[in-house]
């Protein structure tokens, strides 16, 4: 991990004057620790699959710790971020050792005064939730962001013909993949379009369209996600939504979606308080291992230690119409209950 960090600083070295690199080079550091338990008690210590973040039943663990360096002058920028976790070791099962520990890697060029493109290993455009766990509204990620992607590999444009305005064009290694599968020589292309009419409102509409199979059968993904962001004084609002149709091996398509409504309120300096409900339908497992239909409640207190240091509390609850929570005595409930509190420290 050092190496890395020595040979991003010295590749700007050659790129920009000292006194540059000096003022545009930003190192920072992410760190949250948890601890969650589920009422269910499962036998392996983990929480429902279709989580990703926060999900060791019963034990104190790291779900995300993060070192990252930046740089960002009028015409390049970059980042190279390393990561460890159960995050990582969850959402990116799949990919190679090596690719386990990047969480980003990229680079940027300016092509015009309102026009990047940048390559490489990037944060998600779709949906209102990221990695980093003190920036979102929830302790933990909602069932939509955890089962759509966190991040993309490939390049994008960049254009904001506006300050209100900003679209991006994606050409990616398809949903969700650091290399590609080689078995799926196929793209994905997305486009994002963010569109803040002034400082209390933010609306956001993604999608993305690619091959989801191996070849010479090509099953076509098509997925949309939508949000409205609201902020006024202590208050603030989502609504989110996604829907999605894939292709299947008989020819016609199947399709799931989700929505979701979270809303906060400040009590004070120190205080926040929030809570979410969403629904989740993928009754044919195409994104989920198993076909669900899924309500989840959640409530969590936020403290806000410092600047930069936050301790969360928060209680969530699944339901399903069917039997798909395991339970201590080996049979299958319809509910799955847990609590799980955080330390977050940004540095």
């Amino acid at each position: 991990m050092k190496r890395l960090f020595i040979i991003f600083f010295f590749f700007f070295r050659t790129l920009a004057a000292k006194d540059d690199v000096d003022r545009n080079l930003i190192v920072s550091g992410y760190i949250e620790a948890y601890y969650s338990y589920d009422f269910n008690q499962p036998e392996n210590n983990l929480r429902p699959d279709f989580l990703y973040n926060f999900n060791r039943h019963n034990e104190f663990s790291i779900n995300l710790a993060l070192l990252k360096a930046s740089f960002q002058n009028d015409r390049i920028r970059a980042s190279l971020a390393l990561m460890a976790g159960t995050y990582a070791q969850y959402n990116l099962a799949d990919e190679p050792a090596w690719a386990k520990f990047i969480n980003e890697a990229s680079l940027g060029i300016k092509l015009h005064e309102k026009l990047w493109v940048d390559i490489g290993v990037m944060p998600s455009y779709i949906g209102f939730e990221s990695w980093y766990g003190m920036d979102c509204m929830n302790l933990s990620r909602s069932i939509m962001a955890e089962n759509s992607p966190y991040f993309f590999t490939g390049g994008k444009f960049t254009y904001t013909p506006h300050p209100k305005w900003e679209i991006q064009l994606w050409l990616t290694n398809g949903w969700q993949n650091m290399v590609r599968n080689e078995n799926n020589k196929s793209l994905g292309i997305g486009t994002g379009i963010k569109f803040i009419p002034s400082a209390n409102f933010t609306f956001n509409y993604s999608n993305y369209f690619g091959n989801e199979n191996t070849q010479p059968i090509r099953l076509n993904r098509f997925f949309n996600n939508f949000y409205l962001l609201h902020e006024k004084g202590k208050w603030a609002t989502i609504f989110g939504a996604d829907f999605g149709i894939q292709e299947n091996f008989s020819g016609k398509t199947d399709s799931w979606f989700g929505f979701i409504g979270s809303i906060s309120r400040e009590l004070g300096e120190k205080f926040t308080l929030a809570g979410r409900a969403e629904y989740y339908s993928d009754p044919n497992a195409i994104i989920l291992t198993d076909g669900l239909k899924i309500t989840g409640l959640s409530a969590n207190v936020d403290f806000s230690i410092r600047e930069g240091a936050l301790l969360r509390i928060e209680a969530r609850r699944f339901i399903s119409p069917e039997d798909y929570f395991p339970l201590p005595d080996g049979n299958f409930g319809r509910q799955n209950s847990a609590l799980t509190t955080s330390l977050a420290l940004r540095f």
